[in-house]
Formats: C-alpha cells, structure tokens, sequence
C-alpha cells in the first residue's frame, strides 16, 4: 500500500527490528509500519517534536521516517499519549555539493587525500591493464542489462553475505527501476575488471538529488579499493552531468561518506510505535541490546581490537 500525502510518500509495510551484537544478528522482530525517507531539507525535529504522521490504518503498528533532520542530539525513548517516540540511530548525513565543477571540488581535499585518490585510481588503472572500465546505465534497456551484472557482484558482497542488504532483484523493484529511468530519474553505475563487474551503485534521482542507494564490491578484489574507485568516477561524472545539485549519502555514517562529503546535517531514524504491550515490549528490549552492543563495543575499542574482530567477521 502506497500512500501521498503533503507531498510525502508513504510505503506501507513489514519493517525489521534486528537485534544484533557488533555485526552479528541473532534475531529480528517485525513491524507493520507506515515508512518513508526524508529529504535533507525538511525542517529538523527538535525535543517534543515528531515528524508529520500518516493517515492511521487500522492494523498498522505506527510509523517510521528514515533520516529526518534533527536540531540537536535527541532522547532515544520519549513518552507520546498514544506512542512510543523511539530513534535508536542518530548520526550525521552526508552529501556533496554537485554546484561547480569536479576540479574545484577536488581541491577541497588536503594533500594527503587528493594523493591517495590518484594512488588508488593509479593501482586500479595498473591492475586493469591501463584501462578503467566502468559503465553508465540510465535508459531503460540500460538498467536492465545493469541488474544480471550488478547481482553477481552483491552475491558476493558484505552487505549481502553479512547484512542482507544486497541489492534487490525482485520483479517489484526491477519493475520500479524501470519506471524511473523512463522519467531519467535513476543513475546505475558498474566498476569492471578484465570484463568481470567487480564494484556497483545503484542512484535514484529524487528533485535532482542523486540518492546513494544500493552499492556493493567483490571482497576478492578489496585491495584495490573498487568502491573508491568508482566513488570518484561517479561523482566526476555527476559534475560532469551539470543536471543534479546534490549526492545524498542518506542514512548511516562512515569514513567513506566522510571523506567524500561536503557537508553534513544530524539526522536521526524515528520510530512512532503506537502503544500497545506486546510493541512496547519489543522496543524496550531492542534499545537495551542496543546499549549493551555499545558498551561492548566500546570495551572492544579501548582494547584497541575492534577493528580487527570486524575483519574477521566479515570474511566468517
């Protein structure tokens, strides 16, 4: 069920609670819910405040907005009449500000950045015998030849190996792919080896915000940095486009989306999870996992072995 409303798009559906300690997830509790993403420039939450709701569907277990801007940092758990207000991730939200030209962004980095870039570009260019093969897919027939391909690099991915968040392949969304590139609203882009893809990034195009969506790399070829790679070859070509004003890194932080950025706005994922037993339950018990992974990481990171257990994780 899709619903419009005050110029949102709604999404009805079942959402995932994962509870998990570090990177390994040992369960999930589903929620129906009414979900949708916000845009960076909608006005920040701020303490009492909760995003616009929906229309209240029989059945629904509240809502959730992704990535809302917030004014400052917020209460994990505040108390509504008739609701839970739960934002268990608050973090910044990076972008790039595709207004200009790639050379002038380019030397926003420092010196040391810009060099291991062009090292990296180098060692692929290397390793690629001379050529950086890439593609470009926007047309229809394009993003239909980009799915076979960009499958068999998200099979092999940590997103999808580990986190179950490899790129779909549904007819659902194949099917919604397609729609947006008959508007021109969608940018898919795939990082070949020898003729083997290797590293992908699928882009929704929303008010000519260009949205980092689905990515993923084949861990076998992790020396050579292809999500970086293609990271700047995708955003030389962005600028290069001269159609878009902004690359949205959406939900989550990272040094990757650190680097690249130009800018950044605290968001955090709200949860208004309607009062009922059975889901406050849920909730309290998700956040106290959550603060127990966080203490544990936290001891992990003074025992200067967290980066490591990750590692080691991954390849598991």
């Amino acid at each position: 069920m899709v619903l419009t409303l005050a110029n949102h798009s709604w999404e009805r559906g079942s959402v995932p609670l994962k509870f998990q300690l570090s990177d390994i997830v040992f369960a999930r509790a589903y929620l129906s819910l009414f979900r949708r993403s916000a845009r960076l420039d909608e006005p920040p939450l701020d303490l009492g405040e909760s995003p616009e709701p929906p229309p209240r569907v029989n059945g629904a277990d509240g809502y959730v907005v992704w990535s809302h801007p917030i004014a400052r940092r917020l209460p994990v758990l505040s108390s509504r009449r008739d609701a839970i207000l739960y934002m268990p991730r608050q973090y910044r939200r990076f972008s790039v500000d595709l207004a200009g030209n790639f050379e002038k962004y380019m030397g926003m980095f420092s010196t040391k950045t810009r060099s291991d870039i062009k090292r990296k570009l180098r060692r692929f260019s290397e390793a690629s015998e001379g050529n950086v093969d890439w593609q470009v897919y926007r047309t229809p027939e394009e993003i239909a030849a980009f799915f076979p391909l960009a499958k068999r690099v998200s099979r092999k991915s940590y997103q999808e190996r580990r986190l179950r968040m490899g790129l779909p392949a549904d007819e659902t969304f194949i099917a919604s792919a397609l729609a947006l590139a008959r508007h021109d609203e969608v940018r898919a882009y795939l990082l070949f080896l020898k003729g083997q893809p290797i590293s992908y990034l699928y882009c929704p195009v929303r008010e000519r915000v260009v949205m980092y969506d689905h990515l993923g790399y084949d861990p076998t070829y992790a020396s050579l940095s292809p999500g970086t790679v293609l990271q700047i070859l995708v955003l030389e070509s962005l600028f290069a486009e001269r159609q878009f004003r902004m690359f949205d890194f959406t939900e989550g932080e990272g040094q990757h989306k650190e680097i690249f950025s130009t800018g950044n706005v605290l968001c955090g994922d709200v949860y208004v999870i309607y009062r009922r037993v059975t889901l406050m339950s849920v909730i309290l018990l998700h956040h106290l996992v959550d603060e127990t992974s966080a203490t544990a990481g936290a001891i992990l990171g003074r025992l200067k072995i967290k980066s490591q257990l990750r590692r080691l994780l991954r390849r598991i």
